[in-house]
């Protein structure tokens, strides 16, 4: 570690930024904040973006290791890469996250929330993060932020090579292809990766096929199809303080939908899509103390969405509905748990962005969704903001929630039809500062969220019941400054998250952190160096099963590629630098350091 931090200065001192490079980052827009592209710099909101430089510099190919770098969250991971990851934005539970793939759900309607084991960096553009309440333009699910993955859709021919390996059975081999035909654009890529841990049954492998189609629609329009497939299977080493050689996973997701955007409809821009989502998750354990065990889900999601943006004088008005069924199938060994169970959700919304003078903005927007049987909501959301010089200052207001998902409402025996919505209100304050001719972009936000109507299992009933609360409340500062062709990103993060009895929400530590340095450097090199910290925080201790405190840690990593020869590039990158010894979850020792080395073809 000593090493690392003079590293990270040294780097950050080497890459001077020039004249040519300083905007106010008016290359890096930001669609999930407001429902249409927007400058980062220019929302009034607790926004973090990573685009494609600095998923290029980044070197890694999972999205979970990236959203590391997110202030106001906590990522945290049992064991290796393909093992359970929780993912806590502003303490909110994992699953009141809602994750979006360019505009099209994630989230299973299930149990709820996200297997972030699944995403691949590769065949992306972009990875967008919103904190905060946004059910009033995004529904269900999005009581903590949004994470929305936006792929690539083409721009310049390319043909992209690579292949790594590295300690502890690292592989991974990445094909990709972009080119442009007329009105035809064409982006596929084909990825891999497996890697395995000091346990036995401690592996891991995924599988990924991409391909964007978009085509134009004359003048006016454009047309697309996005179709991906992840493929996952994940070996379970132990359960508490037994071992389990045999236990295996595999997970499947697969997406395929239909985008649809036209200019000049009634005056304005008319965007769109169809969709549908199918996940496949298999359990099997044969040496299980009951005896083989198996268990087999499928749970699918099928919706379409519209939405209408015009500019009306000082206002910007988008209106939209949405409509969305989920149906999940379970069995198990012992039998069949839900067979084409239901769930349709029909949805409108409607938001106006408000300019009265180039230096006051109101965006005010409101969410109806409407399922049966637990109900309908209402999220509003309202945001002031007040541009003085280089500083945005803005206040906003939101409500939010999380519907029952299937296996919450009709499970066998411990599902409750009669279970109501997660409801969120929280309000967040917040500066934004461009800065060194727009080189520089700092942000402070405090929050404060409160949640009511949790669903939790009841063993007074022995069912699912609406009956927790929490309070989260606290602050983020994040900078972000551009280094010639580098960036440094930086954050900190304040935490208090406590449950309806004041004790503190579990696995959330009350500060966290993160530095990294990463992009362009001279003489074509391109790479990244970051340093993660999580501060102490309260677990469940993985065999007594009582709470203790787990420690801190701080871990760094390492992404080089350089320049051969022509268009190949040597790679190399270091996980667990300073090779600590920690557990993110406990019970569940991280990986050493792991030494990675590899090459890239790229043909333009």
């Amino acid at each position: 570690m000593r090493v690392l931090v003079p590293l990270v200065l040294t780097a950050a001192l080497a890459a001077t930024p020039s004249p040519a490079q300083q905007a106010v980052f008016e290359d890096t827009v930001v669609v999930t904040a407001t429902g249409e592209e927007t400058p980062v710099a220019a929302v009034s909101s607790a926004t973090t973006v990573f685009d494609r430089e600095d998923l290029e510099a980044y070197g890694a190919p999972t999205v979970h290791e990236l959203l590391r770098r997110v202030p106001g969250a906590t990522l945290l991971r049992s064991g290796l890469d393909g093992g359970v990851t929780s993912f806590f934005v502003r303490g909110a539970n994992s699953n009141q996250t809602l994750v979006l793939l360019d505009g099209v759900r994630l989230n299973s309607g299930y149990f709820g929330g996200y297997d972030w084991s699944l995403p691949l960096t590769a065949g992306l553009q972009r990875v967008e993060v919103v904190r905060g309440p946004y059910s009033a333009l995004h529904g269900a699910d999005a009581l903590g932020g949004v994470v929305q993955l936006v792929p690539a859709r083409g721009g310049e021919d390319e043909l992209r090579v690579l292949a790594e390996a590295g300690g502890s059975g690292w592989r991974r081999g990445e094909l990709g292809l972009a080119t442009t035909t007329g009105h035809l654009s064409v982006v596929a890529d084909l990825a891999y990766r497996e890697g395995e841990g000091p346990l036995p049954n401690d592996d891991f492998s995924a599988r990924l096929g991409s391909v964007y189609l978009s085509t134009r629609l004359g003048q006016t329009g454009r047309l697309g199809l996005l179709a991906r497939r992840t493929d996952t299977e994940t070996g379970i080493p132990r359960d508490g303080a037994d071992f389990t050689p045999n236990r295996r996973t595999e997970a499947q997701e697969t997406l395929i939908a239909v985008p649809l955007q036209l200019t000049r409809v009634a005056g304005g821009v008319l965007e769109g899509s169809l969709s549908r989502v199918q996940r496949d998750l298999a359990f099997r354990d044969p040496d299980d103390p009951w005896g083989f065990t198996a268990s087999d889900t499928a749970a699918d999601t099928a919706a379409g969405r519209a939405v209408w943006h015009r500019s009306l004088g000082v206002h910007r008005l988008s209106l939209g509905g949405e409509w969305r069924r989920d149906e999940v199938t379970d069995s198990s060994s012992f039998g069949a748990n839900l067979t084409d169970a239901r769930l349709t959700t029909t949805s409108l919304f409607a938001q106006d962005r408000i300019k009265p003078s180039q230096r006051w903005e109101v965006l005010a927007g409101a969410r109806w969704d409407d399922a049966d049987p637990w109900g309908s909501e209402l999220s509003p959301r309202a945001t002031v903001s007040h541009l003085a010089g280089s500083a945005r200052i803005w206040a906003s207001w939101g409500e939010a929630f999380r519907a029952p998902a299937l296996g919450e409402l009709y499970f066998p025996f411990s599902g409750n039809p009669n279970l109501k919505a997660e409801r969120s209100r929280g309000g967040e304050v917040g500066v934004s500062w461009a800065f060194g001719r727009g080189a520089a972009l700092a942000q402070v936000v405090a929050f404060s969220n409160r949640v009511t109507d949790l669903i939790q299992f009841d063993f007074a009933s022995y069912a699912f019941a609406n009956v927790g609360r929490a309070e989260m409340n606290g602050v983020e500062v994040s900078f972000l400054q551009r280094l010639g062709g580098a960036r440094l990103r930086a954050g900190l993060t304040w935490l208090e998250a406590e449950d309806g009895d004041g004790l503190p929400l579990l696995r959330r530590p009350e500060w966290s952190g993160h530095l990294a340095v990463g992009g362009r450097f001279p003489r074509g090199a391109e790479g990244e160096v970051a340093l993660v910290w999580v501060g102490e925080r309260p677990d469940v201790a993985s065999v007594t099963f009582v709470r203790v405190q787990q420690p801190g840690f701080v871990t760094a990593s390492l992404s080089l590629a350089v320049p051969l020869t022509g268009a190949v590039r040597l790679r190399a990158r270091l996980d667990n630098l300073a090779d600590r010894a920690y557990e993110e979850v406990n019970g569940y020792p991280a990986l050493g350091r792991r030494v990675i080395f590899g090459a890239d073809f790229t043909l333009r």
